[in-house]
């Protein structure tokens, strides 16, 4: 990396202008606006579950669609069907190889676009009487809650499993390439479906000392077990879920990404490895279909690369900028680190800096707050590594 210390420092002053605690609230919860289901909903019963069951939670109108007209139960849709099935699973381990299979509402959807797959993209050639078919993406578990219907499937399977369902003359005919077809009821189809409501209360980030604030993080203290500083990047949750992103002020290279469950007042560490997956939305959807994938933050860690800290070397340039505001007095820095070329510094009587590589050039720039530092950092990338930055 290259230094260059004449940048224009104009550009700060120019972007702090523009609201950045809005900016921030970007970052830190990402998309607030909860998936919509791109089906024509319909269905408004309320439909409850077991408290202690993982899947259900609360429930809603935003569930399936009932409003599609009913084809012919007969031998040609059944072999449309099963024809159909092929073309779906090609599509689908494609897209699960990729990280993009993810299950919403029960359908399959595509974790890159946040849309539902359509049958028009996993065939060129439809058939008439499959235009209005749903592709489902189910664990076999699930069919537990038929109880009017008779479908033979593995209750003890819970890998989510490609599903095709056609709303029939006779009832929903559902099929997958492992299960032979058979028809649901309205009633237990809807109850099906709505085993994987992702809607479960407001995303938000709790206030910091809020009771959800300290829950959440004493949950993952306890966890880390140390007696450093721990310093909390992001908490996006609902009623139910909740992740968190956090490293410790002392080491800041122990990045981790925790997934925890709410259990009445208690939360409970699910899976601490989310900063290791490479595709986390498939991960996390895997275990837990049920769960909002909006409450991730924008960023996967897994997807960032070279990762340092005690960055000595560029101390002569900061100190040498009047700018910046750094004395020799401030030095050493309280904590430093770097990814995806950006570097954040805090110094002494709470100086921040920020470092930009551009081109093989760094730039070092002067930030009054985290809200400054996470602005300066989105006004050169989309997708800036603002979890770098010291936030406690």
């Amino acid at each position: 990396m290259k230094n260059n210390s004449e940048k224009n420092s104009k550009r700060l002053i120019m972007l702090c202008a523009v609201a950045a605690l809005i900016t921030l609230n970007m970052f830190f919860i990402t998309g607030c606006e909860k998936n919509a289901v791109d089906k024509n909903v319909s269905i408004k019963d309320e439909v409850t579950d077991d408290a202690d069951s993982d899947e259900g939670g609360n429930t809603d109108s935003d569930a399936i669609d009932i409003n599609a007209t009913p084809v012919e139960a007969n031998s040609k849709l059944y072999k449309d069907i099963d024809d159909m099935l092929v073309d779906y699973m090609a599509y689908y381990e494609k897209s699960y190889s990729a990280g993009n299979a993810v299950c919403v509402y029960g359908f399959m959807y595509n974790a890159d676009t946040n849309m539902p797959v359509d049958v028009s993209e996993i065939t060129e050639n439809v058939p008439e009487e499959l235009k209005q078919a749903n592709l489902l993406y189910l664990r076999p578990g699930d069919f537990e809650v038929c109880e009017n219907s008779e479908y033979d499937v593995n209750i003890l399977d819970n890998d989510l499993t490609p599903f095709i369902s056609v709303l029939t003359d006779k009832g929903y005919y559902i099929a997958s390439s492992e299960y032979k077809g058979g028809m649901l009821t309205t009633e237990d189809y809807r109850a099906l479906i709505m085993r994987y409501n992702c809607s479960n209360g407001e995303i938000y980030t709790p206030k910091k000392d809020s009771q959800t604030y300290n829950d959440i993080v004493n949950a993952i203290s306890d966890n880390w077990n140390t007696d450093k500083t721990i310093d909390v990047k992001y908490i996006g949750c609902d009623d139910k879920f909740a992740v968190v992103v956090a490293n410790l002020v002392e080491e800041p290279l122990d990045i981790r990404e925790y997934l925890l469950q709410s259990s009445g007042n208690v939360w409970n560490i699910r899976s601490k490895e989310l900063a290791r997956q490479k595709n986390v939305k498939q991960y996390v959807n895997e275990m837990h279909p049920n769960m909002d994938l909006n409450i991730l933050p924008y960023y996967n860690l897994a997807g960032y690369g070279d990762f340092r800290t005690d960055l000595y070397g560029y101390y002569d340039q900061i100190t040498a900028s009047n700018e910046l505001g750094v004395n020799k007095e401030d030095l050493p820095a309280i904590y430093c680190m770097y990814s995806d070329n950006f570097i954040y510094y805090e110094f002494a009587q709470g100086k921040k800096v920020v470092g930009h590589v551009d081109n093989g050039v760094l730039t070092f720039y002067k930030v009054n707050s985290t809200d400054e530092a996470v602005a300066l950092m989105s006004s050169f990338t989309d997708k800036p590594p603002v979890f770098i930055i010291k936030f406690g």
